[in-house]
């Protein structure tokens, strides 16, 4: 039989694994906005760019380049 210590310290034990899990999962989804931020205005640029004609759609490869960037937007939005 287990003694109230015991008890204790598994349910202790069980919080801090818990807080420990809350804060990575907290860290994860401040680092995942930051990285939707930056992609958002690296995007926002190259539009900018694409639109005042300094950077030119020559090939496949150019817009592919957009929509991947696009998609992996959307993909860290879900």
């Amino acid at each position: 039989m287990k003694s109230n210590n015991d008890e204790f310290q598994f349910i202790d034990d069980q919080a801090k694994q818990l807080k420990y899990e809350i804060e990575k999962a907290l860290e994860k989804a401040e680092s995942i906005d930051e990285y939707k931020k930056i992609i958002r205005v690296a995007l926002g640029q190259w539009l900018k760019n694409l639109k005042a004609g300094d950077i030119k759609l020559n090939s496949i490869s150019d817009l592919k380049v957009l929509i991947e960037a696009d998609l992996m937007l959307k993909e860290i939005e879900k």
